[in-house]
Parts: structure tokens; C-alpha cells; sequence
């Protein structure tokens, strides 16, 4: 473990316990469904993911474990974003354009984080745990409503909950 690796655990065990995990977890609601089978349970996997990441740092998870943790979040991120992307496309919803720009933006926030983690950088920080868990959140209960109807008025039934 380089200088810097070893820097990033301390810190890191720092702000850890100045905040309670269950205060950064999030917690699945009624009012994060969208009604759309595969983005709910996509959505359902993305709060399994990143609530699984928040136990790893709790829990003292290996750097090699961290950096898996959060390769699988934001690879599905990726994922997600992909489907959502492609109903606003199939159906031609109006909003797609300012959809895609808001999915863009995470992405490279999350390329970076990913980059900076990967090479040694402390990066995993309280801010941005916060971040993450507000982001997923909002955007759900934010933009991904901007849809809902929109979807639920063109999709199949057999797609819908």
C-alpha cells in the first residue's frame, strides 16, 4: 500500500465515524416508483448497490473490495442510464435532450471519482458519499418523475407495475 493509499484509510476512518452509516444509506419508498417494471427494479438494484458500497466502508473493506464496490455501482449507472435513455428515445420524449445532459454530467463526475480512486487518489470522502446518495435520490424523485407519466401513457402494459 502506497503513502497516499494509506493516507486515504486514515481519512477516511476519520469521517467515518462522525457520521452514522444509517444516516447514509438509502432507503427504497412508494414514492421513488415510477410504475415502469424495469426502471423500478433497476432503480431498486442502483439503491442495493450504492447502500452495499456504504457497508463496505463501514465495515473496513479492503481497498481491492472498495474499488470493486464501486466499479459495480457505476458501471449500472451506466447501465440505467442507457435504459432510460432508450424508452425517452423510443417515444420521443420531449425532454430527452435535458435528461441526457443531467445522466452526462453524473457520468463524468463518476469517471473522474472512479479515476481518481483507482490511481491512489483519497477520494472517498464524506462529501462525496453525501452527494452520491443525494444525487441518486433527487434524480430519481426529480428528473426521472419528469418521465414517468410521459412513459406511462405510451409504454405497454406488460411493461408497467
Amino acid at each position: 500500500m502506497n503513502g497516499i493509499r494509506g493516507d486515504w484509510r486514515m481519512g477516511l476512518f476519520d469521517w467515518i465515524f462522525k457520521k452514522k452509516k444509517v444516516d447514509l444509506k438509502l432507503d427504497w419508498r412508494e414514492k421513488y416508483e415510477t410504475g415502469i417494471i424495469e426502471i423500478d427494479a433497476q432503480h431498486k438494484n442502483l439503491f442495493g448497490l450504492y447502500n452495499g458500497f456504504v457497508d463496505l466502508i463501514y465495515s473496513g473493506g479492503s481497498l481491492e473490495k472498495l474499488q470493486k464496490g464501486l466499479d459495480g455501482l457505476l458501471e449500472y449507472v451506466v447501465l440505467h442510464f442507457n435504459t432510460e435513455e432508450a424508452y425517452m428515445m423510443k417515444y420521443s420524449f420531449d425532454g430527452f435532450e435535458e435528461h441526457k445532459s443531467e445522466h452526462k454530467a453524473l457520468r463524468e463526475k463518476t469517471y473522474y471519482l472512479h479515476k481518481d480512486f483507482a490511481n491512489g487518489k483519497p477520494v472517498l470522502t464524506m462529501d462525496v458519499l453525501l452527494f452520491l446518495k443525494s444525487w441518486i435520490s433527487n434524480h430519481v424523485l426529480v428528473c426521472d418523475m419528469k418521465y414517468k407519466d410521459f412513459l406511462l401513457s405510451k409504454l405497454p402494459k406488460a411493461y408497467l407495475a
